[in-house]
C-alpha cells in the first residue's frame, strides 16, 4: 500500500471514529440533564433548604418521636396522641455552646415566649416552644437548666431538652433533614431555623433565623386550622 493509501485509510477510520464520538457525548449531556432535573425537582430545588421546602410541601417529613431529657414534666416528643390539647411547636435545634446562630435563635425565642405570654390571641394558647439541642454528650441536663436559666426560659411555653441517646437524636435529626457536622473545633456546623410542627410531629413549616414574627404568626394560623389537630 503506497504512502498515500495508508493515509487516506487512517482519514477514513479517523472520520469513522468522530460519529462515535459526538454521539456518546450526546448521550452522556442528556444523562446529565435529566441527572440534574431528577436532583433539583425540575430545576425547582437547587440548595438543601429548598429541598426542605419541597419536602414540607408534599407534606413528607415528619419528626421521629424520640425520649427526651431535660423537659418539665419529662415525656416522649413530639406527642402522637390526639386529644384537644392538641399543640402546635416552634422549634429550634441547637447546642449550648453555640456562640452564633444558637444564641440568635434563643434571642428569637426569648422574644417568642414574651409575645405568647401577652397573646390575646386564643390559639396561642396551644402553641408552645422546644429548642432541642443535639449535643448528647455536652448537653446533660445541669447544662440545659443552667442555659434555661439564662435564657429564662419558662417551661409553661419555652421547653429545653436534649434526645436521651444519639440513637435518638441521630433519628430526630434525619427525620426533619436537619444537618449537623462536627466542625473540628469542639463545635458543629447546622443549619439554623425555626421549624413548626404540629403535634404528631408533621413538619408544616421553615423559617430562617430574623422571622420569627412569621413563623408565630404561621402557628397561630395552623393552631385554628385542622393541621394543628388531627395529621
Amino acid at each position: 500500500m503506497s504512502p498515500l493509501t495508508s493515509g487516506h485509510a487512517h482519514a477514513v477510520c479517523v472520520d469513522q471514529r468522530r460519529p462515535l464520538s459526538g454521539l456518546l457525548c450526546l448521550v452522556l449531556l442528556m444523562l446529565f440533564t435529566c441527572g440534574v432535573w431528577h436532583l433539583t425537582r425540575g430545576l425547582t430545588v437547587w440548595t438543601f433548604e429548598d429541598w426542605r421546602q419541597q419536602q414540607i410541601a408534599e407534606g413528607s417529613l415528619q419528626a421521629q418521636e424520640v425520649s427526651v431529657k431535660g423537659f418539665t414534666p419529662s415525656w416522649p416528643w413530639p406527642h402522637t396522641r390526639s386529644d384537644a390539647n392538641a399543640r402546635i411547636y416552634l422549634v429550634d435545634f441547637i447546642y449550648t455552646r453555640c456562640p452564633t446562630v444558637c444564641r440568635a435563635l434563643g434571642s428569637e425565642f426569648q422574644q417568642m415566649q414574651s409575645a405568647l405570654r401577652a397573646s390575646t390571641e386564643p390559639s396561642s394558647k396551644q402553641v408552645r416552644l422546644v429548642s432541642m439541642s443535639f449535643d448528647v454528650a455536652g448537653d446533660d441536663v445541669p447544662v440545659l437548666n443552667a442555659y434555661a436559666a439564662q435564657m429564662r426560659a419558662d417551661p409553661q411555653w419555652w421547653q429545653i431538652g436534649v434526645p436521651a441517646s444519639q440513637a435518638d437524636a441521630t433519628a430526630l435529626l434525619r427525620s426533619l433533614g436537619v444537618v449537623v457536622i462536627p466542625d473540628g473545633q469542639d463545635g458543629f456546623v447546622h443549619n439554623g431555623a425555626i421549624h413548626v410542627l404540629n403535634a404528631h410531629g408533621r413538619l408544616l413549616g421553615l423559617y430562617e433565623p430574623g422571622q420569627w414574627r412569621e413563623a408565630l404568626n404561621a402557628a397561630y394560623r395552623f393552631a385554628r386550622s385542622a393541621k394543628g389537630v388531627a395529621l
